[in-house]
């Protein structure tokens, strides 16, 4: 792709709203929106861990990688409360 594409897909994207929204969001604010997402993504299952468990056992490599990308989300997130209520 030449340069003057990727640079007029890249403005496409930062002028969208979706772009906007996200982009003035603090850390803090954009995990919990995650945290959020997560949890309604879970409401289908018992468990979040059986959500996880699910997707590990898909057969489609995209469902696998997704499963890691949460557990290490979730348990960085984790790590991040704990550290915040030692304070």
């Amino acid at each position: 792709m030449r340069i003057k594409a990727i640079e007029a897909r890249i403005a496409r994207l930062e002028a969208s709203q979706w772009f906007s929204a996200l982009g003035r969001l603090s850390d803090a604010d954009l995990d919990r929106q995650i945290v959020l997402g997560l949890n309604d993504m879970a409401s289908d299952w018992p468990s979040f861990g059986a959500m996880v468990t699910n997707l590990r056992e898909s057969p489609a490599p995209a469902d696998k990688d997704l499963a890691g990308q949460i557990e290490a989300f979730i348990t960085d997130w984790q790590k991040q409360q704990r550290e915040k209520a030692t304070q």
